[in-house]
């Protein structure tokens, strides 16, 4: 060790001698869950990835996977050292983006796979709003769809970002809640409690209802635990058209109460339920929680994160 060396603190000693490229190479093993998916992942050769694992290792004087016959297992300072190399990733795939940024470069297109109404979310506005500001060239495409299939799209990688419900919250995703909405139970202007105080759900027992093909499992549960929708007065999946089949008598049905109120038909949907009682239901920006983005798609996500704050929730109740 030369004289300065001994004057420098252990970790910035570390910092000057390794190569920072095997944590590159750790990253991958960690990130793929095996030796040989990271060496074709990072076009090398098995034996050197192994080498540069064992090297990491070194220096860092600690095992950090074991090998199994599934792969590697990460110890608990490779798992350690997976969160702190995830951070080194995301901090180097965000250089470019900051720079092109803050020179006023970025441009191309953003699309997200949305449930309908959304515009009656402030926070979605003042999202959207401080989005262009800062970026005025970069599109926005909104394409509308039922809670199912904005799921799938995000899912499946057919979109980066989406906005909607969700039943149960995968890890493998970031949820972060934009708004809470009650579910209320509805009814139209010819249904016999329409312009009547709050009925309990055991009342509700023998009437039909209006539902989507798909339901979420709040209001599937809901039905279940009181006996409700035996019969099925109709299906509509587009949330216009089940106000539209309520109102005019086809049965009862679950809507969002904010979305009700706010439409052409709050004067001829009645609700049921004391509010206390019917179902609560979280709406959702969402996206993969590991997925390389693009540019824009990781820039409006930034703009959300700002707004939202970085909460990512583990469970939460759902709907459509």
């Amino acid at each position: 060790m030369r004289k300065t060396d001994s004057l420098l603190e252990p970790s910035v000693i570390f910092a000057r001698k390794v190569d920072w490229n095997l944590f590159q190479v750790f990253y991958e093993i960690a990130r793929k869950g095996g030796i040989g998916a990271a060496a074709r992942s990072l076009n090398r050769q098995q034996p050197s990835v192994s080498a540069a694992l064992q090297r990491l290792e070194n220096h860092m004087g600690a095992c950090l996977c074991i090998r199994t016959s599934r792969g590697i297992e990460l110890t608990i300072h490779g798992h350690q050292l997976f969160a702190a190399c995830r951070q080194m990733y995301e901090s180097v795939q965000n250089m470019p983006r900051a720079i092109s940024a803050a020179s006023g470069d970025i441009s191309g297109s953003v699309s997200l796979r949305v449930i309908s109404n959304l515009h009656l979310q402030l926070k979605l506005t003042e999202i959207l709003n401080s989005f262009h500001r800062q970026y005025p060239r970069i599109e926005i495409n909104l394409d509308v769809a039922s809670w199912r299939d904005v799921l799938r799209s995000l899912k499946n990688g057919d979109v980066e970002l989406a906005i909607g419900f969700e039943d149960e919250l995968d890890p493998k995703y970031m949820y972060l809640p934009i708004v809470d909405q009650v579910q209320q139970l509805y009814c139209g202007p010819d249904h016999p409690f329409y312009g009547k105080p709050p009925v309990s759900p055991a009342q509700l027992t023998a009437h039909p209802f209006v539902v989507t093909k798909e339901e979420p499992v709040p209001y599937v549960r809901f039905r279940e635990r009181h006996g409700l929708g035996q019969q099925i007065g109709g299906f509509a999946d587009s949330l216009q058209e089940r106000m539209w089949l309520i109102q005019v008598g086809m049965g009862i049905g679950f809507l969002p109460m904010p979305i009700v109120e706010a439409s052409n038909f709050a004067s001829k949907l009645w609700p049921l339920l004391p509010t206390r009682e019917a179902p609560v239901c979280t709406l959702y920006f969402m996206a993969a929680a590991s997925n390389i983005r693009s540019a824009p798609a990781q820039l409006l996500l930034d703009t959300a994160l700002a707004q939202l704050g970085e909460t990512r929730v583990a469970s939460a109740s759902t709907a459509a």
